[in-house]
């Protein structure tokens, strides 16, 4: 038994993705291209499989096998963070830095060691 199977690439695609217009529009890979990966249940290249993951705020290793290697112990909402800081410029992630660092104070947590290594 294969253990890389596409179509559970698609299918794991399909959970992620409510349409395909956002990963398009994100990717520039072409609406008729999805569709014949999915059809032929074919996984794309490499770079087209690193575009969608990254769209989908996945990883390709994900997409591949439904696994998620570990790479944080970070909370989902602390990741979350991350993402949309990591959507602004460099002047707005040195505010959201400093907002960050400023809660600190306010709400110490005793697993704050890895939220400050994401936001370093």
């Amino acid at each position: 038994m294969d253990e890389y199977n596409a179509e559970m690439f698609w299918k794991r695609y399909k959970n992620l993705a409510e349409k395909d217009l956002p990963v398009i529009l994100k990717t520039s890979i072409k609406q008729s291209t999805l569709s014949t990966w999915r059809i032929e249940k074919t996984f794309p290249r490499a770079d087209q499989a690193v575009k969608i993951a990254t769209s989908l705020h996945t990883s390709v290793e994900f997409l591949v096998t439904g696994q998620e290697q570990e790479h944080s112990t970070c909370s989902p909402e602390a990741l979350e963070v991350a993402v949309q800081v990591d959507k602004l410029n460099n002047e707005g992630k040195k505010v959201a830095l400093s907002v960050v660092k400023g809660l600190e104070t306010q709400f110490p947590l005793d697993n704050f060691a890895s939220i400050k290594a994401v936001t370093e």
